[in-house]
């Protein structure tokens, strides 16, 4: 008897995602929670780097410091998702220094441009995410690893 298509197919493609899975260091489901969250500040620092508001730029008088606190948010959130999911925690507390500076200083640009107070709280509440995971992670190199 012949294996039906689907199982040829979705077999093969299950074990190659299970053995990527099974390669994230413990615990799985919140690290690739993080891995989200550093994706998508990855895509934040991008559009605030080379789609800034204009009205940023007007109150900077240039787009100097628009470029710093993006670039920031970028190398921040990549060097963040590039060590999350190995569990490099070294590299991810240096990514969260520069993520969280960066987001200090598109904080305060907007408090200086009047933004609504919604606009202005949800930076503050990204600081403390990264504050958490910054005392998760602040006694170790490596995260441990099952003998």
């Amino acid at each position: 008897m012949r294996k039906p298509l689907h199982l040829i197919v979705a077999l093969p493609l299950y074990k190659m995602v299970f053995s990527i899975y099974m390669r994230i260091a413990e615990p799985r489901v919140k690290r690739l929670i993080y891995f989200v969250i550093y994706l998508l500040l990855t895509a934040l620092g991008a559009t605030s780097t080379f789609m800034p508001n204009p009205r940023i730029e007007q109150l900077l008088g240039g787009m100097t410091l628009v470029y710093l606190f993006g670039g920031l948010i970028i190398v921040g959130a990549l060097v963040c998702l590039f060590s999350v999911l190995p569990g490099i925690w070294v590299f991810e507390r240096a990514g969260l220094v520069a993520l969280g500076t960066g987001v200090v200083l598109y904080s305060t640009t907007l408090v200086f441009l009047g933004a609504s107070i919604a606009i202005t709280v949800v930076p503050f509440i990204l600081i403390l995410m990264f504050l958490l995971r910054w005392l998760d992670i602040k006694d170790y190199l490596l995260a441990p690893r099952k003998g």
